[in-house]
């Protein structure tokens, strides 16, 4: 009889933790805000090694849908942008409290409000839209959780970012790149991601 032994836990939570800091480590703060010493250090370092992520890579659409029991309503509480050059792809990150929420992604030719319509001015060439539901992008005073628009961004795809829609238990964002992409999406607790490369 084989037996597999399984780590004790603070082992699985120290992999865990490893885990989540090499897939979130990448998102950056805010625009605008300057990188930690050591992540700057990491990333000037002339000799580090580094190990880009292979496979995974697809065109659009692309979706999940789960049956996610609302309330509590997931909450995006956050969201995070970070250039990957050496690896050839960009990142955006949503930190998400509750459960991961379906999602759907597709281009469309232009980014307007929800439920508005009115045009949404974004940097790039394509937009991609990210639908997320069950989910809400503002606490319960009806206050954003998160910024609505980003700057210009300047990283070779990803453009510029913009929340679309918070509606309803349906959140909307927007992603300009530079032009046609492949995209990777990934999942870890708390963290959603979408990686873009040209």
């Amino acid at each position: 009889m084989l037996r597999i032994a399984t780590p004790s836990l603070p082992a699985r939570v120290a992999i865990l933790a490893l885990v989540l800091t090499a897939a979130t480590a990448c998102a950056s703060s805010p625009p605008g805000a300057s990188p930690s010493p050591a992540a700057s250090a990491a990333s000037s370092a002339p000799n580090s090694s580094v190990h880009c992520e292979g496979g995974g890579w697809r065109s659009v659409p692309v979706g999940v849908t789960r049956d996610v029991a609302a309330p509590p309503m997931p909450v995006i509480t956050g969201i995070r942008t970070a250039a990957h050059p050496e690896c050839g792809y960009d990142r955006l990150v949503l930190d998400i409290t509750g459960p991961l929420p379906s999602f759907e992604v597709k281009y469309v030719p232009r980014v307007t409000a929800d439920p508005s319509g009115n045009p949404i001015i974004l940097s790039g060439q394509r937009y991609l839209l990210i639908t997320l539901q069950p989910a809400q992008a503002h606490d319960a005073s009806g206050g954003s959780a998160v910024a609505r628009l980003a700057p210009a961004l300047g990283y070779p795809v990803l453009k510029g970012y913009a929340v679309a829609g918070d509606f309803e238990g349906v959140v909307s964002l927007a992603l300009g790149l530079a032009g046609p992409a492949s995209i990777r999406v990934g999942e870890l607790p708390g963290h959603w991601y979408i990686d873009v490369k040209a």
